[in-house]
């Protein structure tokens, strides 16, 4: 059996409590192959004036994180819709795997997995893991 490495984790950061757990799995993985994290925040919903100002300023505590672990990071801010800005993000930056939250900043509080992840899961190209 062929041994999986990672060397680009994208990381689907909205700020919940999902996404924190996400954060936290994406830099044990990132420590133990040596990856880069990309931090990808897709904010077609949001209002334009909040955009990318905003969201550098919602990720900054992540990437501040991580950097103090030693793990290299990049930024993604599609403006897209967060499945679809999170998938291409992946492509873009020819990520290994994608970790996102189960449930997001979603209006849904009742569904066991969020839309965001369940479509990221369906039409990803690479491998997902969904932190609970």
């Amino acid at each position: 059996m062929e041994e999986v490495l990672f060397r680009k984790i994208l990381l689907g950061y909205d700020g919940s409590e999902g996404a924190l757990k996400a954060a936290a799995l994406a830099a044990s993985i990132a420590e133990k192959y040596g990856a880069t994290i990309v931090v990808c925040h897709a904010f077609g919903n949001m209002p334009a004036m909040a955009k990318p100002s905003e969201v550098r300023r919602m990720i900054a505590p992540v990437l501040d994180s991580y950097a103090k672990l030693g793990i290299p990071t990049q930024v993604a801010i599609p403006d897209d819709v967060p499945a679809q800005g999170i998938l291409s993000a992946a492509d873009e930056h020819q990520a290994d795997l994608i970790v996102i939250g189960s449930r997001g900043r979603g209006t849904f509080p009742n569904l066991l997995l969020g839309s965001t992840a369940e479509r990221v899961l369906r039409y990803a190209k690479v491998p997902v893991l969904i932190a609970r």
